[in-house]
């Protein structure tokens, strides 16, 4: 019995070794074939040759392992063994392992085998037609925007403003309200090519309409006039830079930008250079004597009124101070500055400005003084007086820039100041 049990132990131990040096074996064999796969295209009939040759070298190899595994003894002990565990053969150990490595390597069908043979030639006959399609895409998608109109953008038409102030409007026609006004040289941008009216865009994006003929494809020279006693004109935009020379009282200059506090000038003897810009305006203020022995300049006077009627009917904007909206002093101060007259920006600073006028000798040009409905016998708001017994401002109840006639205003007036000497 004990021998017996010793065969059987030695017979189980030798049946493992055979097992696993079997699955080695095996496996390397698979994983040569694996090699020679990526190395040579193998077409269907050649892996299915091989697949049979190597499943009749295994069929033999099994039955010699039948064979030799065949496990003998007394009959009594072979007996036992046959009850207690059925025969070992390579077939029924080995079989399941050789299985899943052929499975892994070969695939479970020819199909598979087919697939891995294409992956072999490193561009497949698969792949090639798909990388051909894509280029060829490609290629088609060039061509059609190739064919493609390209859209013809029309370049911005720019002009300038040829007048000293331009009205632009709501629609192309004279009656239409007036929403800002335009200095001279002011470039904008064309819309349209109408040929009496154009509609415009400024470069605050204000769009209007303008009479044509005002306009100009280039811009015009600007002039200004020297209202100090002399100016240093000077090779750059500051005072450091070298001095050029000095330009006396009333030399008319053209002007171009302005850098900082300076403003690039040319001479009427043709020299360029940088002037001080707060001394130099639009025009030459030149004093006379009234009768009354007060300074008062008519001429000067003519041209702040005919300036001021230019603004009639834009709106009244609470603080506001350019032609895009005024209210009462805003108004009176943006005229007088044209001129190079400042004043307060405030109505209630306006009680000491210039000097006092009475009211027998008040001329057009005088600035005058009201209160307010809602704060009586108190400064509050301020107008320029026409002549004729009428004043324009900027009004608050009519929401915009008005004439008015002064002997029906229902505002009480306080005072009339003269700042035009």
């Amino acid at each position: 019995m004990g021998k017996s049990n010793l065969l059987r132990r030695s017979a189980e131990i030798l049946a493992g070794l055979i097992i696993v040096v079997t699955v080695v074996a095996y496996t390397s064999v698979g994983i040569r074939n694996a090699e020679g796969f990526t190395e040579h295209l193998i077409s269907d009939g050649e892996a299915k040759d091989r697949e049979g040759t190597g499943n009749n070298d295994l069929t033999e190899n099994n039955n010699a392992f039948e064979n030799s595994l065949t496990v003998s003894g007394n009959a009594s002990g072979d007996n036992a063994v046959n009850e207690e565990k059925p025969s070992l053969t390579l077939e029924n150990t080995v079989e399941p392992y050789r299985e899943g490595i052929l499975t892994g390597i070969y695939g479970s069908s020819s199909d598979d085998n087919i697939g891995l043979a294409s992956c072999d030639s490193g561009t497949s006959d698969q792949d090639e037609p798909k990388q051909a399609e894509a280029v060829q895409t490609v290629e088609s998608g060039t061509s059609d925007q190739e064919k493609q109109p390209v859209a013809e953008t029309t370049p911005p038409v720019y002009k300038y403003v040829n007048v000293d102030l331009l009205n632009v409007r709501k629609g192309p026609d004279s009656k239409t309200d007036k929403i800002t006004m335009l200095p001279k040289a002011t470039r904008v941008q064309c819309l349209d090519d109408g040929s009496e009216w154009v509609k415009i865009i400024t470069e605050d994006n204000i769009e209007g309409y303008v009479y044509a003929e005002y306009l100009s494809d280039n811009a015009p020279p600007i002039y200004r006039f020297v209202i100090v006693n002399a100016v240093n004109l000077r090779k750059g935009p500051g005072s450091d830079t070298d001095l050029l020379g000095t330009i006396p009282f009333g030399s008319k200059i053209q002007v171009f930008e302005q850098n900082n506090k300076y403003t690039r000038v040319l001479t009427r003897d043709g020299v360029e250079g940088y002037i001080y810009t707060e001394y130099i305006g639009d025009e030459v203020v030149l004093a006379s004597r009234s009768s009354s022995g007060q300074y008062y300049n008519s001429e000067l006077a003519s041209k702040i009124i005919e300036y001021a009627k230019q603004f009639v009917g834009v709106p009244y904007v609470y603080g506001g101070t350019s032609s895009k909206g005024f209210d009462c002093s805003g108004f009176t101060y943006y005229v007088f500055k044209k001129f190079n007259i400042k004043l307060p920006r405030s109505a209630q600073e306006y009680a000491n400005v210039g000097t006092k006028v009475s009211r027998e000798n008040l001329k057009p040009g005088d600035i005058l003084l009201f209160d307010r409905p809602s704060e009586p016998n108190r400064l509050g708001h301020v107008g320029i007086y026409l002549g004729n017994n009428k004043f324009i401002h900027a009004s608050s109840s009519r929401g915009k820039v008005s004439i008015t006639t002064l002997s029906t205003y229902s505002c009480k007036l306080l005072g009339i100041r003269r700042v035009i000497k």
